[in-house]
């Protein structure tokens, strides 16, 4: 090259470094022009990274300086700090599920406006071909160096992300497997809880079960007692979603950001009806992806069957399968711990025995199956004349019982008055051949009274009224024939008169 060439060549350099350093320290401006473009090339990643809360323009100004670095001859580029930025770039890219093409596309949308960028204060220069190919040259090797970098970063979070689902289906299995193994609700939902945890590679969540109309906190990881209330208000089941999944999952899974916390909450569906939630989260910035959704979709699939499968197994266990009451075992239950209760705070309680006195005669002279509708019948009227806050029970054959919490014995008695005559009514109401007859015996507990004592008291009061009762029927049917008699009688001397 001839000196005056080189002396050329060197003044070209010198004007494109020049240019550079000048739009370098303007780069935030050339970056929302920049973006302005790719928002019209590609609106929908645009549209993806500002619902992620990203700065566009500060990555758009990221790429044109890392652009407009090497154009001057003099600046030693720090590569290894731009190529990780690039990787990253990509990285975060596939984890929203941009393609890589569109990423290329975005890397010719920063060349070809850094380029224009250069062109702007060489208009009407004679040296502008020659310094905007100057340009162009050096910005080939900054764009295959980024545009691999980015690849890598890609690919990088894509064999991540296989592995990630690989480890998932095993979590998954393991989830399954691990509820397996129990039927009790509380361990359900503590397996449920650790294992998703586990498998999504988080510390922290938290699960409530559906009580009636409202949701019942029942295990939580990793959080401190003075979290606990913040973490169900911003994440928990009233917490505002950002995202939600669309999938072949019932329970319906959203993706959460607020304040502190970052997570995915599950409402958990079983045939249509919400039987809980439960939320992932953690405190660090971290992307939940469609597949993180997805997968936290179908382990909530899992988690919402094993948690209904314990909880009726838990109903079964605790009631009768005829009429629904509560069975003899959670009777006694229940009975022991009111007991407790009312020795603690000096409450009343009461106890009513219920006895079908007649229950054999029925399944004798109609059938079992009338047997059982007369049990049905006395568990229905039972329901209706008690309180809410009374526990009523089948604890034999034909026995009933209700726990009657702060309740004096004349209101009991008044109760059983109640129940004797809505039982007489609806059993003449169905007309049956053989009338549903109860006997019922009441008892009030005293201070120093365990619950077997209280029961046993309410049993002899049952018995007495059984006798009284038979004693009456006795009496009925001994002075039948003799009015029937006088009526004969009475009707012979009307007759011959």
């Amino acid at each position: 090259m001839n000196p005056g060439a080189e002396s050329a060549a060197d003044f070209s350099g010198d004007v494109l470094g020049a240019i550079a350093s000048g739009l370098t320290a303007d780069a935030r401006e050339s970056g929302k022009k920049t973006l302005e473009v790719v928002r019209a090339r590609l609106p929908q990643l645009v549209m993806l990274s500002e619902q992620m809360g990203e700065d566009l323009v500060a990555t758009s100004a990221g790429f044109i300086e890392m652009m407009l670095g090497p154009l001057p001859a003099d600046v030693e580029m720090p590569w290894a700090h731009c190529e990780q930025r690039a990787r990253e770039f990509g990285r975060l890219r596939a984890a929203q599920g941009v393609p890589l093409e569109s990423l290329f596309d975005v890397l010719a949308v920063y060349r070809r406006t850094t380029v224009e960028l250069i062109s702007l204060p060489l208009q009407g220069s004679p040296r502008h071909d020659e310094i905007v190919a100057l340009a162009q040259s050096r910005l080939e090797d900054v764009t295959e160096r980024l545009t691999m970098a980015i690849a890598s970063g890609y690919l990088q979070h894509l064999d991540e992300e296989h592995r990630a689902r690989e480890s998932e289906m095993y979590g998954l299995a393991a989830i399954v497997t691990a509820m397996g193994r129990t039927l009790d609700v509380l361990e359900t939902a503590e397996v449920a809880l650790v294992e998703s945890l586990t498998a999504l590679r988080l510390s922290t969540g938290a699960l409530w079960l559906r009580e009636r109309s409202s949701f019942k906190l029942m295990h939580t990881v990793g959080l401190d007692l003075d979290q606990v209330e913040g973490f169900a208000r911003e994440v928990g089941p009233n917490g505002k979603a950002s995202a939600s999944v669309v999938g072949r999952s019932e329970s319906q899974v959203d993706r959460i950001s607020r304040r502190e916390w970052n997570g995915l909450r599950a409402q958990l569906r079983v045939r249509g009806r919400a039987v809980g939630f439960m939320t992932v989260a953690t405190m660090v910035d971290r992307v939940f992806n469609a597949g993180d959704l997805l997968f936290v979709a179908a382990v909530a699939d899992q988690v919402a069957i094993a948690l209904d499968r314990a909880r009726q197994f838990a109903s079964e266990a605790r009631t009768d399968h005829l009429t629904g009451l509560a069975n003899r075992r959670e009777f006694e239950r229940v009975m022991e711990r009111e007991v407790a209760l009312a020795e603690r705070h000096g409450r009343r309680l009461s106890v009513m025995m219920i006895d079908l006195d007649n229950l054999k005669r029925i399944n004798d002279r109609q059938g079992h199956l009338a047997g059982d509708a007369a049990l049905k019948l006395v568990a229905q009227q039972l329901q209706r004349v008690v309180r809410a806050s009374d526990v009523c029970a089948r604890v034999g054959g034909d026995e009933f019982a209700v726990a009657m919490p702060e309740t004096e014995v004349e209101r009991a008695r008044e109760v059983a008055v109640r129940l004797r005559g809505a039982v007489q009514h609806v059993g003449l109401s169905v007309k049956s051949p053989e009338p549903v007859e109860v006997s019922i015996g009441i008892a009030a507990w005293r201070s120093g009274q365990d619950w077997q004592t209280l029961y046993q008291s309410a049993d002899v009061d049952l018995y007495e009224d059984k006798r009284r009762r038979r004693t009456v029927r006795r009496w009925n049917e001994e002075d039948r024939p003799t009015l029937k008699l006088l009526g004969r009688t009475g009707r012979r001397r009307v007759s011959g008169a």
